[in-house]
């Protein structure tokens, strides 16, 4: 049996009911904040094809679930951080504030696109900043927005006992603080080489061994989730750009935000109209509150 979830602002309750009745679930939950539904025990061979399509033609996400999928099945979240836990590409912020944007930008773009070898890219970016006062580091993380719904799916996260991680191919001076404003475990990621108060253009890996990358990235992954006692079919990884590939398809739950194609293609969850609280309507605990839909 599967559960199916639909979530979008543009959704009404007629065309909400009647494409109810083509999949003939078990029950169906409603919740019209958003609006959202919530389809329960929809058999395994049901045809989702129509649905699908009318859930894309209005702009809401669709979401094709295990039956009955609880929180307590999970015991981390790791999230990505620039354009996914905050709307910012943080190093074009820093360029912005050093006076390199244009160059800087187009190669975050090409680098998330997966265009080119993440390390390399991340590398040349970085020696565009050499020189630059550590100013635009705080600059960057004084600039930073959190994602839509990013501080309400912490508290749900957390309220649920979970472990969350940022795990991210930025530095550490910005992906800790992030952390820290959100209530999260920790944070890993890159290091930017500072001397004397000036960026000297080089970066380095978590405790000065090599960039975390896609690889990196999805090992890290799997430390933390043997060290919260975790399998990786008891984790969820979200991220938008191509360096997420890895560790979004090696978590039990991966999920695409806002993402790049090459991500859209290769993960089996896409956020691409709501915000990151979507995910809390994967779980049946956040319907408790929920109608009942008729």
């Amino acid at each position: 049996m599967l559960d199916i979830v639909i979530t979008g602002a543009e959704l009404e309750h007629d065309l909400l009911l009647d494409l109810t009745h083509e999949v003939h679930p078990a029950r169906t939950l409603y919740r019209p904040s958003e609006p959202s539904l919530r389809l329960e025990d929809v058999p395994d061979d049901a045809d989702l094809t129509h649905l699908e399509a009318e859930a894309a033609r209005h702009n809401a996400d669709f979401f094709v679930l295990p039956a009955g999928l609880s929180i307590k099945s999970f015991k981390a979240f790791f999230f990505d951080m620039d354009s996914t836990l905050i709307e910012n590409e943080c190093i074009d912020d820093m360029a912005f504030a050093a006076g390199c944007l244009d160059e800087v930008r187009q190669m975050t773009k090409e680098a998330m696109e997966g265009k080119w070898p993440f390390a390399e890219n991340l590398q040349r970016r970085v020696k565009l900043l050499a020189g630059a006062p550590v100013s635009v580091v705080d600059h960057s993380v004084e600039a930073a927005r959190f994602s839509v719904g990013a501080e309400v799916l912490m508290k749900f996260a957390r309220r649920n006992g979970l472990a969350l991680y940022v795990v991210s191919g930025g530095f550490t001076l910005i992906t800790r603080p992030i952390a820290k404003k959100l209530g999260m475990t920790g944070a890993v990621s890159n290091e930017l080489v500072i001397e004397n108060g000036l960026l000297t253009g080089d970066v380095v890996g978590p405790a000065g061994g090599r960039i975390l990358d896609a690889r990196g990235k999805r090992r890290a992954v799997e430390v933390l989730s043997q060290l919260h006692g975790a399998s990786l079919s008891e984790v969820l990884c979200c991220g938008d750009g191509a360096n997420d590939v890895e560790m979004i398809r090696s978590a039990g739950l991966g999920v695409a935000f806002h993402a790049k194609p090459v991500v859209q293609q290769l993960a089996r969850y896409r956020i691409n109209h709501s915000g990151l609280d979507a995910i809390m309507l994967f779980f049946r605990e956040s319907w408790r509150d929920a109608l009942p839909f008729a």
